[in-house]
């Protein structure tokens, strides 16, 4: 999926007012302020390579600031990576403080308060990568959010490398192949971070972070087969389930808990979606690997707090339109 903005159809004099009340929709609730909005641009590019978005942005000089009322009403957790082409960014979180430039990049997380000024106009790359992939794996992030990583450490080189080729391709890969490369680049950013903070993998330890990632995108390639199973990924990975079962257990993956928690999440974007208005409850339920429904819809409510047909209701509520939905998803939209 891609996401573009562009504001230079809007007269000037808009452009900032119409930024600040969209710019949720790409990321985070965020508060901004700009001295000089007569002269304020934005554009964004960018793809999402499953969990894992990429692009190019750039923004006019301004001020941002993530605070605990913007935290509480928000969901999203993924951790932001910032790399400028050209320009300049100061940072503040967990009680570091850096200026970033070319030559370097750094990430905050959103799930503490931070603050940003871009105090050139600034072109950058950016990643949005799930916390998992990293808090998992270093730990606390407070000892490295706001930090600049310099392209002269050889992590951090690969890295930086890797996700501005990803940026360039990302539009051409999509499934399975897209997850992959996104997993791989979340991999090098880790490592960035280990070597950052003096802990850098052993092989074994690179090695097996490399089969959590095989694992885990291959139990996302099939959550809709009903008999998915912890042996079937073992056997088709050539691991016993012993050792499956440890490798998840190091990255705080729960085997069986991962695997409802993302058959839900993809039966409530689909729930939400006016383009499949036309299906029962039961049939998005089994199309995402659930064989009980029963099953499903106490599951739904448990972590939704409602029933998935009330829910479904309310989400589509004035969006489907009286004639039903405008165009039938293809199989691929909802394995």
């Amino acid at each position: 999926m891609s996401s573009i903005l562009s504001l230079d159809d809007m007269p000037v004099t808009k452009r900032f007012s119409y930024f600040r009340d969209v710019v949720e929709s790409f990321y985070i609730p965020i508060g901004l302020q700009c001295d000089t909005p007569e002269r304020f641009n934005a554009w964004v590019k960018g793809n999402s390579l499953g969990p894992v978005d990429v692009g190019t942005c750039f923004l006019a000089e301004q001020r941002v600031s993530r605070k605990v009322e913007h935290i509480a009403r928000s969901q999203e957790d993924r951790i932001k990576l910032i790399m400028p082409i050209s320009g300049a960014i100061a940072v503040c979180q967990d009680n570091n403080h850096a200026v970033v430039r070319p030559g370097q990049f750094y990430i905050t997380d959103p799930t503490r308060v931070y603050e940003e000024r871009i105090l050139e106009d600034l072109t950058f790359t950016y990643m949005l990568i799930p916390r998992e992939a990293i808090a998992a794996r270093i730990g606390d992030t407070g000892k490295i959010t706001a930090t600049p990583l310099d392209y002269d450490q050889p992590y951090a080189r690969l890295a930086a490398d890797m996700v501005r080729s990803l940026v360039s391709v990302s539009s051409s890969m999509e499934g399975f192949e897209a997850q992959q490369a996104g997993a791989i680049a979340a991999d090098l950013v880790t490592m960035a971070l280990w070597e950052r903070m003096d802990k850098v993998p052993t092989h074994r330890t690179a090695h097996r972070t490399a089969q959590f990632q095989q694992a885990k995108a291959m139990i996302e390639q099939n959550l809709t087969n009903g008999g998915l199973s912890l042996e079937g990924i073992a056997t088709r990975m050539g691991l016993s389930t012993r050792y499956l079962n440890g490798l998840l257990s190091e990255g705080n993956l729960h085997y069986r808990h991962y695997v409802l928690a993302q058959r839900l999440a993809r039966c409530k974007r689909h729930l939400t979606d006016p383009r499949l208005a036309q299906l029962a409850v039961a049939e998005i339920a089994a199309r995402c690997g659930f064989v009980d429904s029963a099953h499903f819809s106490r599951a739904f409510k448990a972590i939704y707090g409602v029933p998935p047909r009330e829910y479904r209701s309310a989400a589509l509520a004035g969006v489907v339109r009286s004639d039903g939905p405008s165009a039938r998803p293809s199989s691929d939209e909802l394995a």
